[in-house]
């Protein structure tokens, strides 16, 4: 493992004028990427768009946690202090998240868009995302090449099914909707809890504590937290349910409209969405036990939550939006 770390050194040898262009797209692979986007295309551009896109990105998030249990591998700064930890990260990095979110995101935009144009936009977009990773070394090349094998997959196995599953998931009231969308949320926490007591006694070698506070201030490592499963699938949660209910009641959200009322709906939406994130991390305990868990499932949850059903129902009230049409869940 630690000569795969040449890999790395060879890209931050390439110069430190890389720094700026790969942390940035290194961010459109994060969570403050997506609470920007997704928002913007199911208010403003195509809310079952929005849905879909949420949807996976959160599945393939909360599966990277528990693969990330599964194979509790560390990360190149923590094997060799010669790489520079230009970025820091606190969790195991096989497979990369940045990496199979990637192929989540912008694979399913390529494929609901279909345009060849936003194809070759999502093939380097991935790419970038991918080497971003290992330039500021945080992740070896066999975790983004991880990261790639299985949102690719993913995301093949979402577009497959999306259609025969929308429309036997329509069918259904909206109580047995909310019921699968509660299963699938603790089946994915279930896992998470099942990888991580497998793990037993095992604990984080000094080694890797060693090399990574040699270059990350008083950063800890804290592999074994399981923050992250609980914070995807609470939000899908909230966001499969909302959008549930919210279709059910009203039809689709119809996310067209004037510029003006879009760009009002955005800017109103997001900041209900950023109060929320804050205020109520800062009003709920986040302690590592039970009642820690629970709550941070229920805030990721409001704010899922309030992205597919409380801001369009909002907006309906205060004339932004007009009812759509048709009545449908997909």
């Amino acid at each position: 493992m630690f000569a795969l770390t040449s890999v790395n050194l060879f890209f931050q040898n390439l110069g430190s004028w890389l720094a700026g262009p790969m942390k940035a797209f290194s961010f459109l692979g994060q969570q403050e990427f997506a609470i920007l986007l997704l928002p913007a295309i199911y208010w403003c551009w195509d809310s079952a768009l929005g849905f879909r896109l949420g949807f996976v990105l959160m599945l393939s998030n909360g599966l990277n946690n528990v693969l990330k249990l599964v194979f509790h591998a560390p990360r190149p700064y923590w094997i060799n202090p010669e790489v520079k930890a230009i970025s820091v990260e606190s969790s195991f990095g096989l497979p990369s998240g940045h990496a199979q979110n990637a192929v989540a995101l912008w694979g399913r935009l390529a494929a609901a868009l279909r345009r060849k144009w936003m194809t070759w936009l999502a093939v380097f977009l991935i790419l970038m995302i991918g080497l971003s990773r290992l330039y500021l070394g945080v992740h070896f090349l066999t975790d983004v090449l991880a990261g790639w094998l299985i949102g690719g997959l993913l995301l093949w196995l979402v577009v497959l099914l999306d259609e025969p599953v929308t429309a036997w998931l329509g069918q259904k009231p909206v109580g047995i909707q909310i019921l699968w969308a509660t299963v699938a949320a603790f089946m994915l926490i279930l896992l998470s809890v099942v990888a991580r007591l497998a793990l037993g006694a095992w604990q984080v070698p000094d080694l890797w504590v060693t090399n990574a506070g040699l270059q990350t201030q008083g950063q800890t490592v804290e592999p074994l937290k399981l923050d992250g499963i609980f914070t995807a699938a609470g939000t899908w949660w909230g966001l499969t349910c909302g959008y549930a209910w919210f279709t059910r009641r009203y039809g689709r959200f119809d996310a067209g409209g004037a510029w003006e009322k879009r760009g009002l709906r955005f800017s109103i939406g997001l900041i209900v969405l950023i109060v929320l994130y804050a205020g109520l991390s800062r009003l709920l305990p986040q302690s590592p036990d039970g009642l820690g868990f629970t709550l941070r499932f229920l805030r990721y949850a409001a704010l899922g939550g309030w992205v597919s059903a409380g801001a369009p129902w909002l907006f309906l009230r205060i004339k932004l939006a007009s009812p759509y049409p048709a009545k449908s869940n997909v």
